[in-house]
């Protein structure tokens, strides 16, 4: 693909020939249209299988946290395709969610609070508790910052918008799910989102 700031008649979109024209975000392209390709290995399958399954993931938190988070901070790349590439790494080639911990639920400048411990609350089904320590008089965050949840068990995704502050120091949560398989990840957003 080529990039151009100027072509010879100026920018253009639309398809002449075999090159197509187009502007995406302000950048514009010159692109050939793609040939037959009927290579299909095995580990391209592979690669189609995880890709196949980071999508599924993406477009099911489209209005959950891809356009309230991602597209915060995609710049010139889309929320959703920054979701997709910051993830890919998280699926095995079958196109299953093996590796939670190179898994991201949210990305940005607004860093977490040190020392976020989140365990379970024996005296509340389904229940967790979190605590942090409030390093906003540091400059890191503010004291208002929200406290968000990604709950994820094999079956469905839940995002959670809390009342807790950064400020707060903890949280006590009663999950959506019964207890057994859940990962959870801990975010703030800013106080106006």
């Amino acid at each position: 693909m080529g990039k151009y700031t100027q072509g010879i008649l100026g920018p253009f979109s639309g398809k002449v020939g075999a090159v197509v024209g187009s502007s995406w975000k302000g950048v514009n392209y010159i692109k050939s249209l793609p040939g037959p390709n009927a290579s299909n290995t095995e580990a391209q399958q592979k690669q189609r299988s995880r890709f196949k399954s980071v999508v599924s993931l993406a477009s099911s938190l489209l209005s959950s946290l891809i356009r309230p988070v991602w597209n915060l901070v995609g710049g010139k790349m889309t929320g959703y395709n920054l979701f997709v590439k910051t993830n890919m790494p998280a699926f095995d080639e079958s196109g299953e969610l093996v590796n939670y911990s190179d898994f991201h639920a949210s990305t940005g400048a607004l860093p977490l609070p040190e020392n976020l411990n989140i365990q379970d609350d024996a005296d509340v089904v389904s229940g967790i508790e979190l605590s942090w320590k409030d390093d906003s008089d540091t400059g890191v965050g503010n004291a208002d910052d929200k406290l968000h949840l990604m709950v994820m068990t094999p079956e469905r995704v839940h995002i959670l918008n809390t009342a807790s502050v950064r400020s707060d120091q903890s949280a006590e949560i009663t999950l959506p799910v019964p207890a057994g398989n859940v990962h959870v990840y801990a975010f703030f957003g800013t106080a106006d989102g």
